[in-house]
């Protein structure tokens, strides 16, 4: 049985793993991870170090991963939120579901010692401060904007993933110009562990394994800066469709982003909690919103934000000297979002015809390949179906929209008091508390009042 060893230690400015010969570290910048209570920092290593490793093994092709660490308080949250996510990567990786869960169930963990170490916390946390984790996509931008205004004084923490170097690299130009319009400057964490999740970096291929605790693994990353700046609330930008879900060829119910779904956030506000003796709250104040809504809102209601928005991956060298690739599902549904609701794309710098013929197989209205997995869910596809309805509504000439007409315009028709309900409604949220639910609502409402 091959075994895998992970050995850590805290550093002045964060953490770093050994593993593989290589490091990677979590390192905070101005004094933040010193500033950081001594054993909340003990404590958040320990929980971290295995939230970022845990996958590994299943990676790596091992039964069996040795830790100088202690047991993680959070151990027994993380076990679900792998096994929630196990679904998602097997259709991405072209696995089995059961394959997955078979091989974790069966893992064997050991720790330097079986003293588990509980929070411990004494820093202070108030309600008219926060932390945005900013990624620049138009529901980190939507959840800014809107928690400046009922006025939570959002800071914004950007954790650098070295697998996307262009994304950074346009990101970092981003958080410049951010910063001189809004006078909040960027909390830049560097990441290298995130190399952790990258298959092709780890010599054995491409793979989603890793990146299902993404969310959880940023919540407890955002701590310390939460703590700088004397934050209550980590916010987050999840909206409806992040609690939508399928069934995989197995039977399996299937969240494309389970760390991302309301359900989990509720888990994840507990585990914040608990690490800050109740003081630090998780919550999204875009919950009640679906995606073509959080772009009505953050476009009519924030444009001078809105300016801002980048939710491309640019992964490809089509990406080096523009922040949208232009050659992805992801840059043809935002085109589509915007067209539909009658703002410019190439404002965001959008500049390519994104419902030309050529661009089909990035849409799964009509059979598309290249497309995330959200765009597969019934939610998805109606989302394409109404978008392209606006569009067509308001006249917008283009190849993919003379094809909806021909193929799907009775449907969409048929089903438009359905859509407009869904799709601009103002739904149940789970995560906030009644106050700031009550005020978030209220914006919402005047925006969505009339949204055509």
């Amino acid at each position: 049985m091959r075994s895998l060893s992970i050995t850590a230690e805290q550093t002045a400015n964060g953490f770093v793993i050994q593993f593989g010969g290589r490091a990677y570290g979590t390192s905070y910048p101005d004094g933040i991870w010193g500033d950081y209570p001594r054993e909340a920092r003990e404590f958040l290593m320990d929980n971290l170090v295995y939230a970022q490793t845990i996958h590994l093994p299943l990676m790596m092709g091992a039964g069996e991963i040795t830790y100088n660490t202690s047991p993680p308080y959070f151990q027994t949250y993380f076990f679900q939120n792998m096994v929630m996510d196990f679904p998602s990567c097997a259709d991405v990786d072209g696995r089995s579901t059961s394959g997955y869960l078979r091989e974790f169930m069966n893992l064997k963990v050991n720790f330097r010692d079986n003293i588990i170490k509980f929070p411990s916390y004494d820093g202070v946390a108030r309600g008219d401060s926060s932390v945005v984790s900013l990624s620049f996509g138009k529901d980190s931008l939507c959840t800014w904007a809107v928690s400046r205004e009922i006025g939570l004084n959002p800071q914004i923490g950007y954790i650098v993933e070295p697998s996307l170097t262009y994304e950074e690299k346009h990101k970092t130009a981003l958080a410049e110009a951010f910063h001189k319009e809004f006078n909040v400057r960027l909390v830049k964490i560097d990441h290298s562990a995130g190399e952790l999740r990258d298959g092709v970096r780890l010599g054995v291929g491409k793979t989603e394994l890793g990146w299902g605790l993404q969310s959880t693994e940023y919540a407890l990353t955002l701590l310390p800066v939460a703590h700088r700046y004397e934050a209550g609330y980590i916010l987050f930008g999840n909206e409806q469709s992040c609690g939508e879900y399928y069934y995989d060829r197995e039977g399996y119910i299937c969240y494309p982003a389970y760390d991302q779904s309301h359900i989990w956030t509720l888990q994840i506000d507990s585990m914040t909690r608990q690490a800050t003796e109740g003081r630090v709250r998780t919550m999204s104040v875009i919950e009640p919103l679906n995606d073509i809504a959080v772009v009505l809102v953050l476009n009519r209601r924030y444009p001078e934000v809105a300016k801002y928005h980048m939710s491309c991956f640019v992964e490809t060298e089509a990406g080096r000297e523009r922040r949208w690739c232009q050659e992805c599902s992801v840059c043809g549904k935002m085109y589509l979002l915007l067209v539909a609701l009658g703002f410019d794309p190439r404002r965001v710098g959008l500049e390519r015809d994104m419902l030309a013929k050529e661009c089909r197989d990035y849409f799964s209205l009509f059979g598309g390949k290249s497309v995330m997995t959200y765009a597969l869910t019934g939610r998805g596809r109606d989302e394409q179906l109404f978008a392209f309805y606006l569009a067509w509504r308001r006249g917008v000439k283009a190849d993919l929209v003379d094809e909806f007409e021909k193929r799907f315009l009775d449907e969409a028709l048929e089903r438009e008091d359905e859509l407009f309900k869904e799709f601009f409604g103002i739904h149940e949220s789970i995560t906030m508390p009644p106050r700031i639910r009550d005020e978030v609502v209220s914006i919402y409402r005047e925006v969505l009042g009339d949204p055509i």
